[in-house]
């Protein structure tokens, strides 16, 4: 049950291809996220396949499984998954998330830039603005070039809705 909850991995190859002749600061950040992320999604699919095994009896279970396993039947995200990205919530809600953050990210791949980005679903979140920096200071304003160590944030809320924006 919690194998089909898991979103599906990017494929990294392609997405190179299709950003291959931009050189955006943030298809960088992008592409490293999709990394960690496919990482993660690996190994989840990796322990639940083997705890499957092991319920079965196909397989042995290991010390690792056993607290995995454990965890599992109380609602706790596992040690070995939680280490990708801080979070406090207990397995189902921590699952959601992870199909959010993977939702976030496959429509930036398939749809472009967004105009909204989603904080909370960046593992690395300095490398994002860095990024955001970098894109900013490589911008042509004519002599006025600005260098990256001048640059920095100021925030504007507004008070919509990300769908407004």
């Amino acid at each position: 049950m919690l194998m089909e909850a898991l979103p599906a991995k990017i494929d990294l190859v392609e997405l190179r291809f299709k950003l291959l002749k931009d050189d955006n600061p943030l298809n960088v950040v992008l592409v490293q996220e999709l990394q960690r992320y496919n990482i993660l999604l690996a190994i989840i699919a990796r322990d639940l396949v083997a705890l499957e095994k092991g319920i079965q009896g196909f397989a042995v279970i290991s010390a690792q499984l056993e607290v995995i396993m454990r965890n599992l039947s109380d609602n706790i995200v596992p040690v070995s998954w939680s280490i990708f990205y801080f979070s406090l919530k207990a397995l189902s809600r921590w699952i959601e998330d992870l199909n959010d953050r993977m939702e976030f990210f496959s429509k930036w791949v398939t749809k472009g830039l967004p105009y909204v980005f989603m904080l909370s679903a960046f593992s690395y979140p300095n490398g994002f603005s860095t990024a955001l920096l970098q894109r900013f200071s490589r911008r042509s304003f004519g002599a006025n070039i600005v260098s990256i160590d001048r640059l920095e944030f100021d925030f504007n809320p507004i008070n919509r809705m990300p769908g407004d924006i």
